[in-house]
């Protein structure tokens, strides 16, 4: 059975949250938003915030973002930022080299999660990875299958 919208938007969320900030796959500023405000729209609804000072750009910025959805419904968000997320893997799977990517230090945190990571991309139809179909690798002592 399909999972629903906001299994998929909690997956989607969990897999974001759980990838280290300072990690070897780098987004844009603009795409930094978007997940941003999606979230917030997702999450709380409408821009309900005053606008921040001018003086505090990041704030500001995010808070501009969000605005600018107006009153998009909450299922609309979440299924953007699901699909956002999901496009932001493939542009990921398409330029770093995944052995380099699992043997990146600061992504060691990661693999020991990888049971719920994989269930979490499963809610998303994504069950392995292009090229490693069925392969075991072994990455810091932890063995994955894809």
């Amino acid at each position: 059975m399909g999972k629903t919208l906001d299994e998929k938007f909690e997956s989607a969320v969990w897999i974001i949250q759980a990838l280290p900030k300072d990690g070897p796959i780098k987004t844009t500023v603009t795409d930094q938003l978007l997940m941003y405000c999606l979230y917030k729209q997702a999450t709380v609804g409408p821009c309900n915030t005053a606008q921040p000072y001018f003086f505090k750009i990041e704030e500001r910025l995010k808070w501009n973002a969000w605005n600018e959805l107006g009153q998009l419904e909450k299922t609309d968000a979440k299924a953007r930022y699901v699909e956002k997320m999901l496009e932001l893997c493939d542009k990921a799977e398409a330029e770093h080299d995944l052995m380099n990517f699992l043997n990146d230090p600061k992504i060691a945190d990661l693999l020991p999660k990888q049971n719920e990571l994989r269930a979490h991309f499963e809610n998303l139809g994504r069950t392995t990875v292009k090229g490693f179909e069925g392969e075991t690798v072994t990455v810091n002592g932890h063995s994955i299958t894809f």
